[in-house]
């Protein structure tokens, strides 16, 4: 395991999914998360809870990448894109689970679904691209 690349995409991943989740769900879901405003704390009690958002996100990505250095390093970014796809299908089924359980919109639900499909597939290209296996020595990274 290359840490030094590891370091790397763990934060390429980590800003990513920082940024895709504050545009994702700050300002392309607030509509709907609106009509459901008693599911959810309200902004300046959210707040005080942000740390442990960030942490969570931190989390994950270190868990990707983990995962990619672990098994899908030979593929680079199409090896990356598709670990992508299967944490994205296991995210699906966890939004089915919450839907059933929690009274969300099927609007957000989706919403999740997809967007987590776009998320999971970028952050795995944005891995494959920085881990990916070191070339032999004379050869080209392209």
């Amino acid at each position: 395991m290359n840490i030094k690349r590891l370091v790397l995409a763990f934060l390429a991943v980590f800003v990513f999914i920082f940024a895709f989740e504050w545009v994702f769900h700050g300002i392309l879901l607030k509509d709907a998360y609106a009509q459901t405003m008693s599911l959810w704390r309200p902004d300046n009690e959210m707040m005080g809870y942000f740390h442990w958002l960030v942490l969570g996100q931190a989390i994950i990505a270190l868990a990707f990448v983990f995962l990619f250095a672990q098994g899908f390093t030979g593929s680079g970014v199409a090896g990356g894109v598709a670990l992508g796809i299967i944490v994205a299908v296991l995210r699906v089924g966890l939004n089915l689970i919450t839907y059933a359980v929690q009274p969300l919109s099927v609007k957000i639900v989706v919403s999740w679904s997809i967007g987590g499909f776009l998320e999971a597939a970028v952050a795995g290209a944005i891995a494959g691209a920085i881990y990916k296996q070191a070339q032999p020595s004379g050869q080209s990274n392209l």
